[in-house]
């Protein structure tokens, strides 16, 4: 053993230099990766953006009104803003937004969503490299440097990740909360330290407030914990208690936050704005999904065709083929890598939900397309396991292999915006469950009357589902008394003399508030006038008086 004393100031200089040049050498490419991505980011927004493209899903503008209604409450508590977050939306997205959505420029456009979901790919594409440079890191000479630049390729360049990290959307902030979680985690089974498994642990619990989807990943990451723990068992017990109670604190939060607010702490789960909620008020919509229910074969099918769509289906067989070589390979050491498995879990999560009725996904586009989004996260394990493929062919042939791949990548990508980036199945369900729906075109007319017609005083209005006529209509919510008001609440009998207009959709809680009330019905009937109506919709303005 090196005595310190006798290390000259020479060779510790040395040292530096060496440690130094290390660690460069591992940040240069990381900075190459985030300069690229960024670029690909930025001018992808651009092209969407300028083309009116970016803020089409009913979904992403409900997720940025939500955070405007924090910021622009016309009540002064803040916990009447805290409540704005509501449910069943999990609040990390809208958290980030707050900041950016009090530009009314930012929030109209839905470019504060948008934002958070630029940000999220760059972290996505950086340590989905981190992971593939683990995942490869036995490989021989260069072929753990290639492989995880060819998973960032597969990822950072599709079309679909590329159109939904432009919009206001949550599925790319779940993405890059997963893949970090699932790097961190792999990086404490290489390297075994409390530090390190907490930071796993804090990766894990962020991502259980993105999307549901996290929540399955986050409590079988615990059983990975347990098994690729070392030491004795003293140490292994508190690594899983530990690791346990930190990821556990998303899950609580949030239903003491339900509790809190609606006294129901499933009220995400079985509210009326849940998926099951609004699967029960519009079941005889979706009488056909039934067919799904209990078809575990047909599920499968299902959710493998909406990754299809995705990511094309050259690129899912690839995908798939890597990763069956893969657990071939390392099935004798499949603990040392398990983590990379998490990245499986969602799409098996999404399969139970279908078979269970409690999603609903349709990914044939000559006959409609419902939450086809749902296959994009999937494109994380198929962008790490994919170049694994080039690993089943000889060394001798892996260079021409390597170039095949690639020339099949571009290919399956230059095919799925053939038609043009409007084609793009991400783009088309947004648009036909969207704009053009027949809701759609509806609230898009009303926001137009409201916009050149300004209100003389306050609003009284549910935004549930009439959320895109304040952003569209060129009114603040602090304008609108709504059920996230204390206003809305305290409305027992007359409407109040400020309110100037009422807007009312056919069975929506204020039009059955209204028509359940002898006193608001005379009101409205005898106080203000039809102004404006269009399908389900009706914009009531007060009279003049003397009228």
């Amino acid at each position: 053993m090196v005595n310190p004393s006798t290390v000259s100031e020479e060779d510790d200089a040395q040292f530096r230099i060496s440690r130094g040049r290390i660690v460069s050498h591992n940040i240069r490419p990381v900075v190459a990766v985030v300069v690229a991505v960024a670029a690909l980011s930025i001018a992808s927004f651009l092209y969407f953006f300028a083309n009116g493209m970016t803020n089409v899903y009913g979904d992403g503008v409900a997720h940025v009104n939500i955070a405007r209604k924090v910021v622009d409450s016309p009540d002064d508590s803040l916990w009447q803003r805290y409540m704005q977050i509501g449910s069943p939306w999990l609040p990390l997205q809208t958290v980030l937004m707050l900041p950016l959505v009090a530009n009314d420029w930012m929030w109209r456009t839905g470019a504060a969503g948008s934002f958070v979901s630029m940000l999220s790919f760059i972290f996505a594409t950086v340590f989905l490299y981190l992971l593939a440079k683990s995942f490869y890191r036995k490989e021989d000479g260069h072929w753990r440097e290639l492989l995880p630049l060819m998973s960032v390729a597969v990822f950072a360049i599709n079309p679909s990740v590329l159109y939904l990290q432009s919009t206001p959307m949550s599925e790319v902030l779940f993405m890059a909360a997963l893949v970090t979680a699932v790097y961190l985690l792999q990086h404490w089974v290489n390297e075994p330290s409390g530090k390190r498994l907490a930071m796993a642990a804090l990766a894990m619990t962020i991502g259980t407030l993105t999307r549901y989807e996290a929540w399955p990943v986050a409590a079988l990451s615990i059983i990975i914990v347990a098994l690729a723990s070392s030491g004795d068992r003293k140490s292994r017990i508190k690594d899983v208690s530990v690791y346990s109670a930190l990821i556990a604190i998303g899950p609580l939060y949030w239903f003491w936050h339900n509790w809190a607010i609606y006294g129901n702490a499933l009220e995400f789960l079985t509210g009326p704005n849940s998926a099951r909620g609004i699967y029960v008020q519009n079941r005889i919509n979706f009488a056909w999904s039934k067919m799904f229910v209990g078809n575990v074969a047909l599920d499968l099918l299902t959710i493998a065709a909406a990754v299809a769509v995705c990511v094309g289906p050259f690129v899912l067989l690839l995908g798939s083929a890597g990763f069956f070589r893969w657990l071939i390979a390392e099935r004798k050491s499949l603990i040392i890598n398990s983590p990379v498995l998490l990245l499986i879990v969602t799409f098996l999560f999404h399969v139970l939900s279908v078979y269970r009725g409690e999603i609903q996904v349709f990914p044939l586009s000559a006959f409609g397309l419902l939450n086809v989004r749902y296959g994009l996260p999937h494109v994380l394990a198929v962008a790490l396991f994919a170049p694994s493929a080039v690993l089943l062919f000889k060394t001798a042939s892996r260079r021409r292999i390597y170039a095949v791949i690639c020339i099949i990548v571009a290919a399956q990508y230059l095919y799925l915006i053939s038609e043009g980036p409007a084609q793009l199945a991400m783009y088309q369900e947004g648009l036909r469950n969207g704009v053009n729906a027949r809701t759609g075109r509806e609230r898009a007319k009303v926001a137009s009357y409201i916009a050149t017609h300004p209100p003389m005083g306050f609003v009284l209005m549910h935004t549930g589902a009439l959320g895109p006529v304040v952003s569209q209509g060129d009114i603040r919510y602090s304008q609108v008394i709504h059920e996230g008001t204390a206003r809305w609440h305290q409305i027992e009998g007359n409407i109040p003399e400020d309110v100037s207009t009422v807007i009312v959709q056919r069975g929506d809680p204020l039009a059955e508030r209204i028509s359940g009330s002898a006193a608001l019905l005379g009101d409205l009937s005898t106080e203000y006038e039809d102004k404006f109506s269009v399908g389900n919709i009706t914009v009531f303005e007060r009279r003049k008086s003397g009228n």
